[in-house]
């Protein structure tokens, strides 16, 4: 004759707390950790693995922001972005390159959007302002602050490159 030798477990309330508990932090574990990955879709940095950062950014660095603009798309509103200037730096924004400090970053200039909607140009020759900030996009031809001008550094938060 064969016995049944599987014991019966019972779920007790302390049994439930302590799955509940354990449930908890994996949940809060993952989700922290996913919240900060993100994956770029562009073509500044296409596939590019970033993990987003809430220090303040350096020049030089990959930069997120929340972004609005009449001429984005409704669905985009963070832009990843190169930091390559900061207040009290010498800029100067033609239609060929964005200098920072005599650092050269290349640009092309387009006029107009895809759709025929004429594109504010942005133009300048002095000292960055204070608590301003210049972005752009290693694509030539990226919207960044060629066509908008300064952002305040204060909303830039860093986004180191993964892989």
């Amino acid at each position: 004759m064969i016995k049944n030798t599987k014991k019966s477990t019972k779920i007790t309330p302390k049994k439930l707390l302590i799955f509940s508990l354990i449930a908890l932090v994996i949940y809060l574990i993952i989700g922290a950790f996913f919240t900060h990955i993100v994956v770029n879709i562009s073509d500044s940095h296409a596939g590019t693995l970033f993990w987003k950062s809430d220090k303040n950014p350096g020049k030089n660095e990959f930069v997120y922001f929340n972004f609005k603009h009449p001429l984005l798309p409704k669905n985009i509103k963070i832009l990843s972005k190169k930091l390559v200037c900061i207040g009290g730096d010498k800029l100067q924004i033609n239609d060929k390159f964005i200098i920072c400090n005599e650092q050269k970053y290349p640009i092309k200039r387009n006029q107009k959007t895809g759709s025929g909607k004429l594109i504010k140009q942005f133009y300048y020759d002095g000292i960055v302002p204070k608590n301003k900030a210049v972005v752009w996009g290693s694509n030539l031809e990226s919207f960044d602050s060629r066509y908008w001008g300064f952002i305040d550094y204060q909303k830039l938060k860093t986004i180191l490159i993964l892989f």
